[in-house]
Order: structure tokens, then C-alpha cells, then sequence
């Protein structure tokens, strides 16, 4: 959920920018309109830009929609949106992405600097996703759905007081591992599951200040791939609660 004391925050004479991700990552959360409503009518009424971070626009659940900031702020300046193919199509090896800015001052600014060093090969690339692409993408929004509830599942079965939602954007899963691993844990949480289990997983603190006991998974693999990894991060986890595993 969004934090709405953000309104106060955005009353300080030294707040002149909000970096917003939608939708979020590491929950997965895709804001409401309403949400966005919202925060875009604080932005305003303080004359503050914003930078929308929308990399994972496309990468919903397929029940999902989102909603681009642009739409809610069909007339504002000061609103900057970026994405990129590179989650989507797995092209971030090709070093590009899509920067809307609305103000022409700034469009000018980052033009200058920018416009010399676009990769004609990248540009092509990315043109041929966004165009071509949209029957790979939806065979993949349903492969993640399936390897997401075959998380779940696991998780349910065989490490039972992680907590775990499907999100309801990206392919990563943000779980919450605290009734096993406690957040005043000071140990090296994605070395003691590769030494332990042979899984590399990202530790929740990487992302935001309260993430200790959480961490983020990456399920944009084959589902057998998934299935392994959660097999081995569980496992883990079952020593941890016998013992076997010293915190």
C-alpha cells in the first residue's frame, strides 16, 4: 500500500521530485487509478516532478491491467515516464529504453546529451519487440501465472509459515521468510542459502530499509527450473527450523 503521508512529505520546500514505481517492484503491487489519482493531485498541488518508473508495465498477471501515469496526468509538464524492453522482451543486453518526457525544455536537455549514443542495432531490436511481439508475450504472462502458483503450492507444502501472495505484476516473487529467518538476523542470508542449498536468492534489505526476512525470487525460468530452486530454498529452510542450520 502507498504511504499517504507522502502529502505531508511533499509540503517541504527541499521535496521536488518523486521517483514512483508502478507497478512495483519488489511487491508486484499495480496501483489503482485511484491510487495514481491521488499521488499525481499531492505532485501537483506542490509543482513537483515526477519520474514513473514503468518497466514492468507489461509484465502483469493476465487478469491484471495497468494503468500508465500518463493517463491519470493527461496534461501535466512535469511528468516524466520510463521504460524499456528490456524485462519484458529479456533485451537488457541491448542497452536501451523508452524515456517519454512531456516538458521541452528538458526533452531538449536530454536530447543533447542522449540522442548520439542510441545503438542503431538496439533501436531495431527494440522496434521489433514492441511490434512483433505481443504472441510471445501473452504465451509468457501465462507460463509465469502457472510457475507462480506452483510457488505457492510448494511454499504451502513444503515450508508452511513462509508467507507468499502472487503478485499481481512482474516474475518476481517477494516472500517473506521471517518465521524461519529472523529479521534481526545478521548473517548473509543469499550466501547461507547457496552454501546450504545450491540457490541463489536476492536478500530483501537490497531493496528497501524494512525488507530484512524477505527476499525476492526470480521465477522467469523453465518450470522445472522453478520447481528445483523452491525445492532447494525450502530445504534450507527445514534445516533452519530443525537446527541443522546455525543463524
Amino acid at each position: 500500500t502507498i504511504d499517504f503521508d507522502l502529502e505531508q512529505k511533499a509540503k517541504d520546500e527541499n521535496t521536488h521530485i518523486l521517483i514512483f514505481c508502478n507497478p512495483h517492484n519488489p511487491t508486484g503491487r499495480v496501483w489503482t487509478k485511484e491510487e495514481l489519482e491521488r499521488v499525481g493531485k499531492i505532485c501537483a498541488d506542490n509543482d513537483m516532478w515526477i519520474i514513473s518508473d514503468e518497466i514492468h508495465c507489461d509484465l502483469l498477471r493476465c487478469t491484471k491491467v495497468h494503468t500508465p501515469f500518463m493517463k491519470v496526468m493527461p496534461g501535466y509538464k512535469k511528468l516524466v515516464t520510463c521504460m524499456a524492453p528490456s524485462k519484458t522482451f529479456n533485451m537488457a543486453g541491448f542497452m536501451t529504453s523508452n524515456i517519454i518526457i512531456r516538458d521541452e525544455e528538458l526533452k531538449g536537455k536530454w536530447r543533447r546529451v542522449y540522442s548520439s549514443n542510441i545503438n542503431p542495432m538496439s533501436l531495431a531490436g527494440a522496434t521489433a519487440a514492441f511490434s512483433k511481439g505481443d504472441e510471445w508475450l501473452e504465451q509468457l504472462k501465462a507460463y509465469l501465472d502457472k510457475n507462480f502458483e506452483l510457488v505457492k503450492e510448494m511454499f504451502e507444502t513444503e515450508a508452511p509459515k513462509v508467507k507468499f501472495a502472487i503478485p499481481e505484476a512482474t516474475y518476481l516473487a517477494w516472500a517473506d521468510l521471517s518465521a524461519y529467518i529472523p529479521v534481526e538476523c545478521e548473517a548473509n542470508v543469499p550466501f547461507m542459502f547457496a552454501e546450504n542449498g545450491g540457490v541463489v536468492i536476492e536478500y530483501g534489505k537490497m531493496f528497501v530499509d524494512n525488507g530484512l526476512g524477505h527476499v525476492r525470487i526470480n521465477l522467469a525460468y523453465p518450470a522445472s527450473v522453478v520447481k528445483e530452486g523452491i525445492k532447494r530454498v525450502c530445504a534450507v529452510l527445514n534445516k533452519i527450523e530443525a537446527g541443522e542450520i546455525e543463524l
